[in-house]
């Protein structure tokens, strides 16, 4: 499945969803006490599966529930075959990885324009589950995130929160949005997470070119 993101990141970079270095993956199997994640500082559209880096899960016990917060502070990553680090937003991707319901979780974060520009101009992206009906049926909307600090803990935490992570790792939506910023999805397959954002996308151009924003 590394092979599967890094073609993603290729047609997320072809879509204008994230330019060269932007945006940033995970992927966990349930089994494994550990999860990989994109390297920082890399030109995405070049990405390749031996660059992603290999994320120990730690197992102290100062849970905050949901998730244990910061505990990737604690962990120790390793390459592949690189000498990259891995990416900034690790403490996002850490709480989504950390507790999963399912065999695989992949976590995808981009930026893609209407979307974005749809929470700038004011839109709560959740709204538009009722006025849309094929994006609520396949895809559900959380609330957006608003501005914090891109690479914190404070993001992480109120990505997690808006997704409703509970204890168990389960999640009651597949993608929120991140206001200025972009949006992360979830899902048990790369195209499944992809495929969020695409219909997102879709449905924020379409707002976008009504011109009848609420």
């Amino acid at each position: 499945m590394l092979e599967t993101i890094s073609e993603l990141f290729q047609e997320a970079y072809r879509r204008n969803w994230i330019t060269a270095r932007d945006g940033n993956a995970s992927i966990r199997w349930h089994d494994r006490d550990h999860f990989y994640i994109t390297p920082s500082g890399i030109r995405k559209q070049f990405l390749q599966p031996e660059m992603f880096k290999k994320i120990q899960l730690c197992t102290t016990t100062h849970a905050t529930p949901p998730f244990i917060r910061e505990a990737w502070k604690e962990t120790t990553y390793t390459d592949i075959s690189s000498n990259l680090r891995p990416s900034g937003e690790i403490p996002l991707h850490y709480g989504l990885q950390r507790q999963i319901d399912t065999d695989v979780r992949v976590v995808l974060h981009f930026h893609p324009t209407y979307t974005v520009a749809a929470m700038y101009a004011g839109i709560e992206l959740s709204s538009l589950m009722t006025d849309f009906p094929e994006l609520g049926r396949y895809t559900k909307v959380g609330r957006n995130v608003p501005v914090v600090p891109v690479i914190s803990q404070q993001l992480a935490d109120a990505t997690i929160n808006n997704f409703e992570m509970l204890q168990n790792g389960n999640i009651n939506y597949n993608i929120v949005g991140l206001d200025r910023h972009g949006v992360v999805a979830v899902d048990t397959s790369p195209w499944r997470a992809f495929e969020h954002i695409e219909r997102l996308e879709h449905i924020a151009k379409i707002i976008l070119a009504s011109k009848n924003l609420k």
